[in-house]
């Protein structure tokens, strides 16, 4: 028996340090690497105890290292966040636990920390896949918790456990598509995660790193027909200030992001498009929009310049419907033309070039087109990995190195325009995706991040995307097709050259998008639309479900009386098997009932006379057919319901 407890107390200590390693590596993005390697010695001393039998350290050493380790998390809780901070102490309060460890009855509270760090996991990850892994943990730690109180012996029962499984999940369903959503008891304090996508600065080099992601930036469904591709202009940021080098959005932009527009209701139906954005997690407040949207859902916003934002960072993957109008951006006020005329000192040849462009083409559309003229006659070069420019950087990239990015050549024609009197900003965004007709969304990923420009003409920004005219094929068919043979192996590193391996990882991407919109973006409105669909339809549900009960009552009426007429079991035989079906069922078929039931009264003292009374009686109404035995045997079984189970319970884990 002791044998049996030891192996026991090993095989639980391997499996939470298995359960801790696994949050550990699901938490590792909330964790510096210095934290992630105190966790990963830790544990890894506690693999080694145990494979050597050792016992664990004393409680006042694992207090001691407890505390010291807590310090040092408390003096980073600046950089860490609060939210990451909380992770760290509770995996720091179950790595102590399992090092101090010495008898399975002070599991208890471990497995309930587990629990609660499985949660956790939740608030960092969505993907389908890292879901599943999730749910294993969570398996891995309820199958421990179940052996952490079974006896030694003892075996899970998988029949009971897959029926329990049966029952619980129509409950689970129907708790998740009927129960309220009720908002959050309380806030996820602030963390410091670092963000994906465009940022607040735009210099040369920033793109060019941003397209070597190839990691999912939203989807997006359209309600009718998919846009041409050069339509699909995705905006992001609006870059206003120049400091000669780099863009950056306005502080008094940032201000106003999360002022709503009023909906333009007037915006043409033949001019305008309807389409949902799945967003990925980024960490960022900015959402994206095609052109002008004039109309969007209750959980973003669309500031006066057309630009979305959510009111809080998107740390989860956000669902949001946008209706926008295929027109240009309206001007909002005298001063936002103004702040798009600022020019910073230097970049003289570029000044000249735009003095001469004025002259010659006083109207700004006129100039625009000549601009683009210009870079599609020129030798300019469309690369990923352009010359490295000095401080005047648009003169040298114009007339020195003519190799850039999206990037360069949005700043270039913006700080162009702006010396010739037009006003001109630098937009941030995505352009184009990847269509998938089977399943009906576009997917647009990092690596379709774009710059192009707005110009003032008329009142309203008009866009001009000057990449067009040196690298087409970047619009209008992908960013593969634009770039040179060399430079293409920078966005594919050979494994993703793999047909299998992309054709499974672009199954495994499907899979996930249903999960995101059938379990993620399961909401309030998607509950509200099931709710107002099951009353729509609850006259002809409550008559089919009366219609199948009557059935059901038919058919075992049916089956009652045939089982009746033909079952020639005894009336006494019948009682035993109705108050003791499952211990009965372990009978041996070469023992009779009356033998069996001796053979417990033996080896189950507690029950003895209640046994030998019941075995008298049976044996009396059965051979004897006396029905005065039958009617006591009848109530013996009744009145004693309570001392059956526990017998039932006794012969079940024999």
């Amino acid at each position: 028996m002791l044998t049996q407890q030891m192996q026991k107390q090993k095989q639980l200590l391997l499996s939470w340090a298995a359960i801790q390693f696994s949050l550990l590596l699901l938490l590792q993005q909330a964790f510096a690497g210095w934290v992630i390697a105190i966790f990963a010695l830790l544990l890894l001393y506690r693999l080694l105890s145990v494979f050597k039998a050792k016992a664990g350290i004393s409680l006042k050493l694992v207090n001691l290292l407890a505390g010291i380790i807590a310090i040092t998390f408390f003096l980073q809780l600046r950089q860490a966040g609060v939210l990451h901070f909380m992770l760290q102490i509770l995996l720091l309060a179950a790595t102590a636990r399992l090092l101090a460890l010495q008898h399975l009855y002070e599991a208890r509270q471990l497995v309930w920390v587990h629990y609660f760090l499985i949660a956790c996991c939740f608030i960092l990850h969505q993907d389908m896949l890292i879901a599943l892994f999730i749910l294993l943990v969570f398996a891995v730690n309820l199958y421990s918790h179940y052996r952490l109180f079974s006896p030694p012996v003892s075996r899970l029962n998988w029949l009971q456990a897959g029926r329990s499984i049966l029952i619980i999940l129509p409950l689970w369903l129907a708790i998740f598509l009927l129960f309220p959503r009720l908002p959050p008891f309380w806030q996820i304090p602030n963390a410091n995660i670092a963000s994906t996508g465009l940022s607040d600065t735009l210099d040369p080099g920033s793109i060019e790193q941003l397209v070597q992601d190839d990691s999912l930036a939203f989807r997006v469904e359209f309600t009718d027909t998919l846009p041409p591709r050069q339509q699909l202009y995705w905006r992001a940021r609006l870059y206003e200030d120049f400091d000669g080098r780099r863009w950056q959005v306005n502080a008094l932009r940032q201000n106003a992001s999360r002022q709503r527009a009023p909906d333009n209701a007037a915006a043409s139906k033949d001019s305008s498009l309807s389409y949902r954005i799945i967003a990925e997690a980024s960490q960022q407040t900015g959402l994206f929009a095609l052109a002008t949207p004039v109309t969007s859902s209750s959980n973003v916003f669309i500031s006066p310049s057309g630009l979305l934002s959510s009111n809080k960072p998107v740390s989860q993957r956000l669902s949001y419907q946008v209706s926008s109008s295929l027109t240009p951006v309206v001007l909002v006020s005298e001063q936002e033309q103004q702040l798009n005329l600022r020019v910073p000192p230097g970049n003289p040849h570029t000044q000249q070039f735009a003095y001469q462009l004025k002259q010659q083409y006083p109207q700004s559309h006129e100039l625009v087109q000549a601009l683009a003229e210009h870079f599609r006659q020129q030798p300019f070069y469309y690369s990923l990995t352009p010359p490295t420019l000095g401080s005047n950087s648009i003169d040298a990239f114009l007339f020195d190195s003519r190799t850039g990015f999206c990037s360069h050549y949005a700043s270039a024609s913006a700080v162009i325009l702006r010396h010739a009197g037009i006003a001109a900003r630098v937009v941030g965004g995505y352009q184009g995706g990847n269509w998938h007709p089977q399943q009906g969304y576009l997917a647009v990923r990092q690596r379709e991040a774009h710059a192009w420009v707005e110009y003032l003409h008329n009142g309203v920004w008009q866009p001009f995307d000057p990449t067009a005219a040196v690298a087409p094929d970047r619009i209008l068919d992908s960013l593969d097709s634009a770039l040179p043979e060399d430079e293409r192996a920078l966005l594919d590193p050979g494994w993703r050259q793999l047909v299998l391996l992309q054709n499974l990882r672009q199954q495994l991407m499907h899979l996930d998008y249903y999960w995101s919109v059938w379990v993620l973006g399961f909401n309030d409105n998607s509950q509200r639309q099931l709710w107002r669909t099951l009353y729509r339809h609850l006259p002809a549900m409550a008559y089919s479900a009366a219609v199948l009960f009557s059935i059901i009552i038919v058919v075992l009426l049916y089956l009652r009386l045939t089982q009746s007429g033909t079952d020639n079991t005894p009336q006494a035989t019948k009682q035993l098997y109705r108050y003791l079906g499952k211990a009965l069922a372990t009978k041996p078929l070469s023992l009779s009932v009356s033998a069996f039931l001796l053979q417990c009264a033996k080896r189950y003292p507690a029950h003895d006379a209640y046994l030998k009374q019941l075995t008298a009686l049976y044996e009396q109404a059965l051979y004897k057919e006396d029905t005065e035995a039958l009617n006591q045997l009848k109530q013996l079984l009744k009145c004693h319901k309570a001392e059956l189970g526990r017998l039932r319970r006794a012969i079940k884990n024999t």
